[in-house]
Protein backbone atom coordinates (compact mmCIF):
# COMPACT_ATOMS: atom_id res chain seq x y z
CA UNK A 1 0.00 0.00 0.00
CA UNK A 2 1.42 3.37 -0.90
CA UNK A 3 0.02 6.32 1.80
CA UNK A 4 -3.48 7.05 1.01
CA UNK A 5 -4.21 9.79 -1.21
CA UNK A 6 -6.01 12.70 -0.41
CA UNK A 7 -9.62 12.06 0.48
CA UNK A 8 -11.43 13.42 -2.75
CA UNK A 9 -15.30 12.97 -4.04
CA UNK A 10 -15.79 12.57 -7.64
CA UNK A 11 -19.29 10.48 -7.44
CA UNK A 12 -21.83 13.16 -7.89
CA UNK A 13 -21.91 14.62 -4.37
CA UNK A 14 -20.44 17.49 -2.21
CA UNK A 15 -18.75 15.73 0.94
CA UNK A 16 -18.57 17.45 3.84
CA UNK A 17 -16.15 16.18 6.40
CA UNK A 18 -15.78 17.40 9.61
CA UNK A 19 -14.03 16.69 13.07
CA UNK A 20 -15.17 17.85 16.37
CA UNK A 21 -11.98 17.83 17.86
CA UNK A 22 -9.60 20.46 19.43
CA UNK A 23 -7.97 23.30 17.16
CA UNK A 24 -10.66 23.18 15.16
CA UNK A 25 -11.59 26.74 13.91
CA UNK A 26 -14.97 28.70 14.82
CA UNK A 27 -16.18 30.44 11.71
CA UNK A 28 -17.98 33.72 11.42
CA UNK A 29 -19.24 33.50 8.03
CA UNK A 30 -18.29 33.11 3.77
CA UNK A 31 -19.01 34.71 0.87
CA UNK A 32 -20.17 31.70 -1.17
CA UNK A 33 -19.82 33.61 -4.55
CA UNK A 34 -16.15 34.18 -4.02
CA UNK A 35 -13.80 31.95 -5.99
CA UNK A 36 -11.68 29.20 -3.82
CA UNK A 37 -14.30 30.20 -0.71
CA UNK A 38 -14.26 26.36 0.35
CA UNK A 39 -12.07 24.73 2.55
CA UNK A 40 -8.61 22.52 1.75
CA UNK A 41 -9.46 19.42 3.92
CA UNK A 42 -9.45 16.47 2.28
CA UNK A 43 -13.15 14.91 2.10
CA UNK A 44 -15.28 17.32 0.49
CA UNK A 45 -15.27 18.99 -3.17
CA UNK A 46 -13.51 21.98 -1.79
CA UNK A 47 -11.57 24.56 -3.65
CA UNK A 48 -14.05 25.67 -6.11
CA UNK A 49 -15.96 22.54 -7.73
CA UNK A 50 -15.95 23.16 -11.36
CA UNK A 51 -12.02 25.01 -11.88
CA UNK A 52 -13.14 27.19 -8.91
CA UNK A 53 -15.30 29.28 -11.45
CA UNK A 54 -17.44 31.78 -10.29
CA UNK A 55 -21.27 30.90 -10.91
CA UNK A 56 -22.50 33.86 -13.73
CA UNK A 57 -26.35 34.93 -13.15
CA UNK A 58 -28.19 38.33 -13.37
CA UNK A 59 -30.69 37.16 -10.86
CA UNK A 60 -29.45 35.89 -7.20
CA UNK A 61 -30.71 32.90 -6.02
CA UNK A 62 -33.59 31.83 -3.74
CA UNK A 63 -33.39 28.54 -1.47
CA UNK A 64 -36.87 26.70 -1.09
CA UNK A 65 -37.54 23.01 -0.23
CA UNK A 66 -34.38 22.60 2.22
CA UNK A 67 -34.92 18.80 3.55
CA UNK A 68 -32.50 16.70 5.68
CA UNK A 69 -32.31 13.58 5.80
CA UNK A 70 -30.82 10.76 7.48
CA UNK A 71 -28.68 8.33 5.61
CA UNK A 72 -29.85 5.46 5.88
CA UNK A 73 -26.19 3.79 5.19
CA UNK A 74 -24.63 5.54 7.99
CA UNK A 75 -26.13 6.51 11.66
CA UNK A 76 -23.61 9.38 11.47
CA UNK A 77 -24.06 11.04 8.01
CA UNK A 78 -26.78 12.98 6.94
CA UNK A 79 -27.84 14.06 2.94
CA UNK A 80 -29.03 17.78 2.66
CA UNK A 81 -31.19 18.88 -0.26
CA UNK A 82 -32.58 22.13 -1.69
CA UNK A 83 -33.40 23.61 -5.07
CA UNK A 84 -32.47 27.26 -6.16
CA UNK A 85 -34.78 29.54 -8.44
CA UNK A 86 -31.40 30.29 -10.31
CA UNK A 87 -28.40 28.47 -10.89
CA UNK A 88 -25.93 29.00 -8.28
CA UNK A 89 -23.39 27.30 -6.25
CA UNK A 90 -23.66 24.94 -3.12
CA UNK A 91 -22.62 25.08 0.44
CA UNK A 92 -23.44 23.34 3.95
CA UNK A 93 -21.94 24.90 6.93
CA UNK A 94 -22.78 22.62 9.87
CA UNK A 95 -21.14 22.28 13.27
CA UNK A 96 -22.09 21.05 16.72
CA UNK A 97 -23.45 24.36 19.32
CA UNK A 98 -22.34 26.42 16.62
CA UNK A 99 -21.72 26.81 12.81
CA UNK A 100 -17.80 25.87 13.02
CA UNK A 101 -16.97 23.71 9.20
CA UNK A 102 -17.81 24.51 5.37
CA UNK A 103 -17.76 23.42 1.62
CA UNK A 104 -18.28 24.70 -1.49
CA UNK A 105 -18.71 23.09 -4.21
CA UNK A 106 -19.27 26.35 -7.26
CA UNK A 107 -20.58 24.26 -9.75
CA UNK A 108 -23.71 25.78 -10.83
CA UNK A 109 -27.19 23.85 -10.42
CA UNK A 110 -30.16 24.51 -9.12
CA UNK A 111 -30.97 20.94 -7.84
CA UNK A 112 -28.64 20.81 -4.90
CA UNK A 113 -27.79 17.53 -3.13
CA UNK A 114 -24.82 17.27 -0.15
CA UNK A 115 -23.69 14.52 1.70
CA UNK A 116 -22.56 15.67 5.17
CA UNK A 117 -20.01 12.79 6.62
CA UNK A 118 -17.91 13.58 9.91
CA UNK A 119 -20.59 13.85 12.14
CA UNK A 120 -20.03 12.00 15.80
CA UNK A 121 -22.74 9.63 17.61
CA UNK A 122 -26.28 11.07 19.02
CA UNK A 123 -25.10 14.48 18.69
CA UNK A 124 -27.45 17.63 17.57
CA UNK A 125 -25.93 19.49 14.62
CA UNK A 126 -26.90 23.02 13.26
CA UNK A 127 -26.91 23.23 9.24
CA UNK A 128 -27.01 26.07 6.99
CA UNK A 129 -27.09 25.59 3.52
CA UNK A 130 -26.15 28.71 1.18
CA UNK A 131 -26.19 28.97 -2.59
CA UNK A 132 -24.39 32.17 -4.90
CA UNK A 133 -24.00 33.45 -7.66
CA UNK A 134 -22.42 36.99 -9.16
CA UNK A 135 -25.35 38.14 -8.92
CA UNK A 136 -26.31 37.64 -4.68
CA UNK A 137 -26.84 34.42 -2.13
CA UNK A 138 -29.32 33.31 0.02
CA UNK A 139 -29.57 30.58 2.90
CA UNK A 140 -31.53 28.43 4.98
CA UNK A 141 -31.10 26.79 8.25
CA UNK A 142 -31.96 23.47 9.77
CA UNK A 143 -30.57 20.59 12.55
CA UNK A 144 -29.98 17.49 12.54
CA UNK A 145 -29.78 14.60 15.00
CA UNK A 146 -27.04 12.03 14.70
CA UNK A 147 -28.07 7.97 15.34
CA UNK A 148 -26.27 5.40 17.61
CA UNK A 149 -23.34 3.64 16.50
CA UNK A 150 -23.57 0.47 14.99
CA UNK A 151 -23.95 -2.60 17.51
CA UNK A 152 -20.54 -3.62 17.81
CA UNK A 153 -18.27 -0.59 16.93
CA UNK A 154 -16.44 0.27 19.77
CA UNK A 155 -15.03 3.68 20.54
CA UNK A 156 -11.65 2.98 21.28
CA UNK A 157 -9.16 4.28 24.30
CA UNK A 158 -6.47 7.17 22.56
CA UNK A 159 -3.39 6.00 24.59
CA UNK A 160 -1.26 8.54 22.45
CA UNK A 161 -1.90 12.22 20.59
CA UNK A 162 0.88 13.81 19.85
CA UNK A 163 -0.54 16.91 17.69
CA UNK A 164 2.83 18.65 16.71
CA UNK A 165 4.22 15.19 15.23
CA UNK A 166 1.56 12.94 14.32
CA UNK A 167 -0.19 12.90 10.60
CA UNK A 168 -3.47 14.72 11.29
CA UNK A 169 -6.39 12.95 9.38
CA UNK A 170 -8.69 10.44 9.81
CA UNK A 171 -8.10 6.68 10.68
CA UNK A 172 -9.91 3.72 8.59
CA UNK A 173 -9.70 0.74 10.25
CA UNK A 174 -12.04 -2.45 10.25
CA UNK A 175 -13.23 -3.83 12.92
CA UNK A 176 -14.51 -7.46 14.12
CA UNK A 177 -17.17 -7.38 16.81
CA UNK A 178 -16.11 -9.44 19.72
CA UNK A 179 -18.27 -12.62 19.92
CA UNK A 180 -19.72 -14.85 22.71
CA UNK A 181 -16.32 -16.09 22.98
CA UNK A 182 -14.15 -12.97 22.92
CA UNK A 183 -12.95 -15.40 19.82
CA UNK A 184 -15.21 -15.80 17.21
CA UNK A 185 -17.50 -12.84 15.28
CA UNK A 186 -21.15 -13.43 15.69
CA UNK A 187 -22.33 -10.19 14.26
CA UNK A 188 -21.31 -8.41 10.70
CA UNK A 189 -18.00 -6.85 10.70
CA UNK A 190 -17.88 -3.20 10.53
CA UNK A 191 -15.42 -0.66 8.38
CA UNK A 192 -14.85 1.94 10.30
CA UNK A 193 -13.14 6.04 10.62
CA UNK A 194 -11.96 7.69 13.59
CA UNK A 195 -11.02 10.95 14.37
CA UNK A 196 -7.80 12.35 15.83
CA UNK A 197 -9.35 12.02 19.57
CA UNK A 198 -10.23 8.08 18.32
CA UNK A 199 -14.21 8.93 18.04
CA UNK A 200 -16.17 7.35 15.14
CA UNK A 201 -17.34 10.12 12.59
CA UNK A 202 -18.18 7.16 9.83
CA UNK A 203 -19.38 3.75 9.80
CA UNK A 204 -19.84 1.23 7.14
CA UNK A 205 -21.58 -2.79 8.48
CA UNK A 206 -20.24 -4.97 6.05
CA UNK A 207 -23.02 -7.47 4.85
CA UNK A 208 -24.88 -9.42 6.97
CA UNK A 209 -22.74 -12.35 7.20
CA UNK A 210 -20.90 -12.67 10.83
CA UNK A 211 -17.53 -11.96 10.89
CA UNK A 212 -15.85 -15.08 11.74
CA UNK A 213 -12.69 -14.18 9.83
CA UNK A 214 -11.83 -10.60 11.23
CA UNK A 215 -9.21 -9.93 8.07
CA UNK A 216 -10.97 -8.23 5.05
CA UNK A 217 -7.85 -5.75 3.23
CA UNK A 218 -8.99 -1.52 3.01
CA UNK A 219 -7.64 -0.03 0.31
CA UNK A 220 -8.67 4.17 -0.29
CA UNK A 221 -8.51 4.97 -4.03
CA UNK A 222 -8.20 8.58 -5.13
CA UNK A 223 -12.01 9.63 -5.43
CA UNK A 224 -12.50 8.31 -1.82
CA UNK A 225 -14.07 4.84 -2.56
CA UNK A 226 -12.96 2.35 0.04
CA UNK A 227 -12.17 -1.66 -1.64
CA UNK A 228 -12.97 -4.00 1.44
CA UNK A 229 -11.54 -7.62 0.87
CA UNK A 230 -13.96 -10.90 0.83
CA UNK A 231 -14.39 -12.15 3.93
CA UNK A 232 -16.61 -14.91 6.12
CA UNK A 233 -19.06 -15.15 3.21
CA UNK A 234 -19.40 -11.55 2.46
CA UNK A 235 -17.81 -10.48 -1.46
CA UNK A 236 -15.38 -7.56 -2.10
CA UNK A 237 -16.80 -4.24 -2.17
CA UNK A 238 -16.17 -1.04 -3.48
CA UNK A 239 -18.23 1.35 -1.46
CA UNK A 240 -18.48 5.14 -1.75
CA UNK A 241 -18.82 7.19 1.58
CA UNK A 242 -22.36 7.38 0.85
CA UNK A 243 -21.72 4.07 2.17
CA UNK A 244 -23.38 2.48 -1.12
CA UNK A 245 -22.31 -0.22 -3.02
CA UNK A 246 -20.59 0.61 -6.25
CA UNK A 247 -19.37 -3.08 -7.05
CA UNK A 248 -19.24 -6.18 -5.83
CA UNK A 249 -17.06 -9.05 -6.15
CA UNK A 250 -17.89 -12.63 -6.96
CA UNK A 251 -19.61 -14.58 -4.13
CA UNK A 252 -17.55 -17.01 -1.63
CA UNK A 253 -18.01 -20.40 -3.22
CA UNK A 254 -20.25 -22.63 -0.77
CA UNK A 255 -18.61 -24.69 2.41
CA UNK A 256 -17.49 -27.70 0.73
CA UNK A 257 -16.46 -26.62 -2.77
CA UNK A 258 -13.31 -28.29 -4.08
CA UNK A 259 -10.47 -25.95 -2.96
CA UNK A 260 -8.04 -27.47 -5.82
CA UNK A 261 -10.32 -26.18 -8.94
CA UNK A 262 -9.71 -22.64 -9.63
CA UNK A 263 -13.24 -22.53 -10.35
CA UNK A 264 -14.58 -22.78 -6.95
CA UNK A 265 -11.47 -22.33 -4.82
CA UNK A 266 -12.13 -19.95 -1.81
CA UNK A 267 -10.97 -16.24 -2.10
CA UNK A 268 -9.06 -14.92 0.10
CA UNK A 269 -9.27 -11.97 2.33
CA UNK A 270 -7.41 -9.21 -0.28
CA UNK A 271 -8.93 -6.83 -2.92
CA UNK A 272 -7.79 -3.94 -5.08
CA UNK A 273 -8.46 -1.57 -7.58
CA UNK A 274 -5.86 -1.55 -11.21
CA UNK A 275 -5.25 1.55 -12.47
CA UNK A 276 -7.09 0.15 -15.91
CA UNK A 277 -10.20 0.00 -13.63
CA UNK A 278 -10.55 -3.68 -13.46
CA UNK A 279 -10.23 -5.23 -9.79
CA UNK A 280 -7.46 -8.15 -8.14
CA UNK A 281 -8.26 -10.50 -6.01
CA UNK A 282 -7.05 -14.38 -5.51
CA UNK A 283 -8.30 -17.37 -4.61
CA UNK A 284 -6.44 -19.97 -1.97
CA UNK A 285 -5.85 -22.77 -4.05
CA UNK A 286 -4.49 -26.10 -2.84
CA UNK A 287 -2.50 -28.60 -4.33
CA UNK A 288 -4.68 -32.12 -4.77
CA UNK A 289 -3.15 -33.13 -1.28
CA UNK A 290 -4.38 -29.45 -0.26
CA UNK A 291 -0.86 -27.97 -0.10
CA UNK A 292 -1.93 -24.04 0.02
CA UNK A 293 -1.00 -22.03 -2.90
CA UNK A 294 -2.51 -18.61 -4.61
CA UNK A 295 -4.32 -17.99 -7.59
CA UNK A 296 -4.17 -14.12 -8.39
CA UNK A 297 -7.24 -13.52 -10.50
CA UNK A 298 -7.39 -9.78 -12.43
CA UNK A 299 -11.53 -9.04 -12.68
CA UNK A 300 -13.08 -6.60 -15.28
CA UNK A 301 -15.74 -4.51 -13.30
CA UNK A 302 -18.37 -7.65 -14.66
CA UNK A 303 -16.28 -10.50 -12.39
CA UNK A 304 -15.10 -11.72 -15.63
CA UNK A 305 -11.19 -13.10 -15.33
CA UNK A 306 -9.36 -11.25 -17.91
CA UNK A 307 -5.82 -12.48 -16.45
CA UNK A 308 -4.56 -14.80 -14.03
CA UNK A 309 -1.46 -16.30 -12.37
CA UNK A 310 -0.82 -19.26 -10.71
CA UNK A 311 1.70 -19.73 -8.21
CA UNK A 312 2.29 -23.52 -8.66
CA UNK A 313 2.86 -22.61 -12.41
CA UNK A 314 6.36 -21.26 -11.09
CA UNK A 315 6.77 -22.70 -8.09
CA UNK A 316 6.39 -25.84 -6.38
CA UNK A 317 5.83 -26.77 -2.41
CA UNK A 318 8.31 -29.33 -1.42
CA UNK A 319 7.59 -32.93 0.06
CA UNK A 320 7.37 -31.60 3.44
CA UNK A 321 5.64 -28.85 2.94
CA UNK A 322 2.84 -28.03 5.49
CA UNK A 323 -0.90 -27.05 4.65
CA UNK A 324 -1.06 -23.71 4.72
CA UNK A 325 2.43 -22.78 2.50
CA UNK A 326 1.87 -20.06 0.93
CA UNK A 327 -1.25 -18.37 2.83
CA UNK A 328 -1.50 -14.92 0.59
CA UNK A 329 -2.24 -11.81 1.67
CA UNK A 330 -1.34 -9.09 -0.56
CA UNK A 331 -0.65 -8.40 -4.24
CA UNK A 332 0.91 -5.35 -5.64
CA UNK A 333 0.23 -4.67 -9.18
CA UNK A 334 2.26 -2.13 -11.32
CA UNK A 335 0.78 -2.08 -14.79
CA UNK A 336 3.21 0.72 -16.18
CA UNK A 337 6.23 -1.61 -14.38
CA UNK A 338 4.55 -4.71 -15.97
CA UNK A 339 5.29 -6.37 -12.72
CA UNK A 340 3.48 -7.23 -9.71
CA UNK A 341 4.11 -8.31 -5.72
CA UNK A 342 2.81 -11.46 -4.45
CA UNK A 343 3.05 -11.57 -0.50
CA UNK A 344 2.70 -15.06 0.76
CA UNK A 345 3.14 -15.14 3.99
CA UNK A 346 4.83 -17.88 4.88
CA UNK A 347 7.11 -18.06 1.27
CA UNK A 348 8.15 -14.27 0.92
CA UNK A 349 7.28 -11.66 -1.27
CA UNK A 350 7.36 -12.22 -4.90
CA UNK A 351 8.06 -10.59 -7.63
CA UNK A 352 6.66 -11.46 -11.26
CA UNK A 353 6.41 -10.55 -14.82
CA UNK A 354 2.84 -9.27 -15.27
CA UNK A 355 2.77 -10.27 -18.95
CA UNK A 356 4.26 -13.08 -20.97
CA UNK A 357 4.99 -16.14 -19.29
CA UNK A 358 4.93 -14.58 -15.73
CA UNK A 359 7.78 -15.32 -14.91
CA UNK A 360 9.25 -15.29 -11.24
CA UNK A 361 11.87 -12.28 -11.33
CA UNK A 362 13.01 -12.44 -7.60
CA UNK A 363 11.85 -13.87 -4.10
CA UNK A 364 12.45 -11.72 -0.91
CA UNK A 365 12.39 -13.72 2.73
CA UNK A 366 10.25 -16.29 3.32
CA UNK A 367 10.84 -20.10 4.82
CA UNK A 368 13.23 -21.22 1.82
CA UNK A 369 15.72 -18.29 2.46
CA UNK A 370 14.73 -16.64 -1.46
CA UNK A 371 17.38 -14.58 -3.28
CA UNK A 372 18.36 -11.27 -1.27
CA UNK A 373 20.86 -11.08 1.15
CA UNK A 374 20.04 -9.45 4.40
CA UNK A 375 22.51 -6.99 6.05
CA UNK A 376 21.87 -7.36 8.74
CA UNK A 377 21.22 -11.10 8.70
CA UNK A 378 18.60 -10.04 11.84
CA UNK A 379 16.40 -8.37 9.30
CA UNK A 380 15.71 -11.59 7.25
CA UNK A 381 11.99 -12.36 7.56
CA UNK A 382 9.85 -15.17 6.64
CA UNK A 383 6.75 -14.82 7.84
CA UNK A 384 5.05 -11.48 6.66
CA UNK A 385 1.60 -9.59 6.41
CA UNK A 386 0.89 -6.58 3.60
CA UNK A 387 4.34 -5.63 2.27
CA UNK A 388 4.55 -1.89 0.93
CA UNK A 389 6.38 -1.30 -2.27
CA UNK A 390 7.67 2.17 -2.26
CA UNK A 391 9.27 3.81 -5.21
CA UNK A 392 12.25 4.55 -4.13
CA UNK A 393 13.28 1.36 -3.43
CA UNK A 394 12.55 0.27 -0.20
CA UNK A 395 9.63 -1.88 0.83
CA UNK A 396 7.98 -2.40 4.53
CA UNK A 397 7.22 -4.97 5.96
CA UNK A 398 4.97 -5.73 8.91
CA UNK A 399 7.11 -9.26 10.47
CA UNK A 400 4.85 -11.53 12.49
CA UNK A 401 7.20 -13.79 13.46
CA UNK A 402 5.07 -16.69 14.47
CA UNK A 403 1.32 -18.11 13.78
CA UNK A 404 0.41 -19.86 16.78
CA UNK A 405 -1.50 -18.20 19.49
CA UNK A 406 1.60 -18.41 22.17
CA UNK A 407 4.40 -16.60 20.82
CA UNK A 408 7.90 -18.04 20.87
CA UNK A 409 9.70 -17.52 23.55
CA UNK A 410 11.35 -14.12 23.81
CA UNK A 411 9.47 -13.19 20.33
CA UNK A 412 7.50 -10.26 19.20
CA UNK A 413 6.20 -8.86 16.20
CA UNK A 414 8.43 -5.86 14.88
CA UNK A 415 8.18 -3.68 11.83
CA UNK A 416 10.87 -3.75 9.15
CA UNK A 417 11.58 -1.16 6.07
CA UNK A 418 14.31 -2.95 3.90
CA UNK A 419 16.35 -0.98 0.59
CA UNK A 420 16.15 -3.34 -2.27
CA UNK A 421 19.79 -3.63 -4.22
CA UNK A 422 17.76 -5.70 -7.01
CA UNK A 423 20.76 -6.18 -9.49
CA UNK A 424 23.10 -7.41 -6.19
CA UNK A 425 20.61 -9.41 -4.45
CA UNK A 426 20.72 -7.20 -1.27
CA UNK A 427 18.24 -6.18 0.92
CA UNK A 428 20.14 -3.55 3.66
CA UNK A 429 17.60 -2.93 6.92
CA UNK A 430 16.61 0.78 7.15
CA UNK A 431 14.91 0.74 10.46
CA UNK A 432 13.23 -1.62 12.45
CA UNK A 433 10.63 -1.01 14.98
CA UNK A 434 10.74 -1.88 18.28
CA UNK A 435 14.17 -3.30 18.47
CA UNK A 436 16.61 -0.65 17.32
CA UNK A 437 14.56 1.80 19.95
CA UNK A 438 15.74 2.02 23.42
CA UNK A 439 12.95 4.63 24.78
CA UNK A 440 9.97 2.33 23.89
CA UNK A 441 6.76 1.05 26.12
CA UNK A 442 7.54 -2.10 27.12
CA UNK A 443 4.25 -3.05 25.63
CA UNK A 444 6.06 -3.02 21.90
CA UNK A 445 9.15 -5.06 22.97
CA UNK A 446 7.86 -7.67 25.53
CA UNK A 447 4.11 -8.14 24.35
CA UNK A 448 3.52 -7.00 21.15
CA UNK A 449 2.70 -10.18 19.11
CA UNK A 450 0.21 -11.12 16.15
CA UNK A 451 -0.32 -14.21 14.88
CA UNK A 452 -2.65 -13.78 12.07
CA UNK A 453 -3.34 -10.04 11.77
CA UNK A 454 -1.09 -7.31 10.75
CA UNK A 455 -0.55 -3.94 8.62
CA UNK A 456 2.32 -1.26 8.30
CA UNK A 457 1.74 2.04 6.03
CA UNK A 458 4.15 4.96 5.73
CA UNK A 459 2.59 8.12 5.97
CA UNK A 460 2.65 11.22 4.28
CA UNK A 461 5.02 12.74 7.00
CA UNK A 462 7.33 9.99 6.94
CA UNK A 463 5.44 8.22 9.90
CA UNK A 464 4.46 4.72 10.01
CA UNK A 465 0.95 3.84 10.87
CA UNK A 466 0.91 0.19 12.09
CA UNK A 467 -2.24 -1.88 13.51
CA UNK A 468 -0.92 -5.02 15.75
CA UNK A 469 -4.42 -6.89 15.74
CA UNK A 470 -5.43 -9.23 18.19
CA UNK A 471 -8.72 -10.41 19.94
CA UNK A 472 -7.44 -12.66 22.45
CA UNK A 473 -4.57 -12.27 24.84
CA UNK A 474 -4.04 -8.66 23.81
CA UNK A 475 -6.06 -5.61 22.66
CA UNK A 476 -5.62 -4.74 18.99
CA UNK A 477 -2.91 -1.64 19.27
CA UNK A 478 -3.32 0.92 15.71
CA UNK A 479 -0.52 3.49 16.42
CA UNK A 480 1.75 5.90 14.61
CA UNK A 481 5.38 5.58 15.01
CA UNK A 482 8.48 8.27 14.06
CA UNK A 483 11.14 5.92 12.14
CA UNK A 484 13.73 8.72 13.06
CA UNK A 485 13.51 8.25 17.28
CA UNK A 486 11.01 5.29 17.69
CA UNK A 487 8.36 7.41 19.42
CA UNK A 488 4.98 6.35 19.38
CA UNK A 489 3.10 9.63 18.53
CA UNK A 490 -0.77 8.53 17.86
CA UNK A 491 -2.51 5.22 19.25
CA UNK A 492 -5.47 4.02 19.97
CA UNK A 493 -6.62 0.76 21.75
CA UNK A 494 -9.70 -1.02 21.11
CA UNK A 495 -11.78 -2.86 24.06
CA UNK A 496 -10.86 -6.87 24.94
CA UNK A 497 -12.08 -8.93 22.38
CA UNK A 498 -12.73 -6.70 19.55
CA UNK A 499 -9.42 -6.97 16.37
CA UNK A 500 -8.56 -5.46 13.68
CA UNK A 501 -6.55 -6.04 10.38
CA UNK A 502 -6.03 -3.20 8.63
CA UNK A 503 -5.85 0.81 9.01
CA UNK A 504 -5.58 3.27 6.30
CA UNK A 505 -4.74 7.29 7.40
CA UNK A 506 -6.73 9.63 5.84
CA UNK A 507 -4.88 12.87 5.16
CA UNK A 508 -4.94 15.28 4.68
CA UNK A 509 -6.78 15.59 7.80
CA UNK A 510 -10.85 15.27 7.22
CA UNK A 511 -10.87 19.50 8.38
CA UNK A 512 -12.98 22.11 6.94
CA UNK A 513 -11.68 25.73 7.10
CA UNK A 514 -12.99 28.49 9.05
CA UNK A 515 -15.51 30.23 7.78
Amino acid sequence: MQPSPRLAIAFGLVVVAATAGPGCGHPTGSDPRATGAAGTGAGGAGGGGAGGTVVYSPTPPSISGLLVTANPNNPLSCIVTWTTNVTASSEVQFGAGQLQFHVVDHTGATAHEVLVIGMRAQTDYLLRAISGNTAGSDSADASFTTGALPAGLPVPTLTANDTTASQAGWTLANVEPAGASGLTGTSPGIIAMYDQTGVPVWSFVNGTTPDQRGDPSLRVLADGHIIVGPTSGEPAKEIDLGGNVVWQGPAQPPAGASTSDPATAPMSHYAAKLDNGDYVLFRDLTTAAGIGGALVQELSPANQVVWSWNLFDHIQPPANAQKDWCHPNAVTVDLAGDVFYLSCRFQGVIKAKHSGDGAVLWVLGGQGGGDFTFSPPSASFDDQHDPEIHADGTILVYNNRGSTMTPPPGVTSRVLELALDEQAKQATLVFEFPASFTNVDSWYTQSWYTPFWGDADRLANGDVLVTAGFRSTQLTHIFELRPSDGKVVWQITYPAGVGAYQAERLSPPPLVEPL
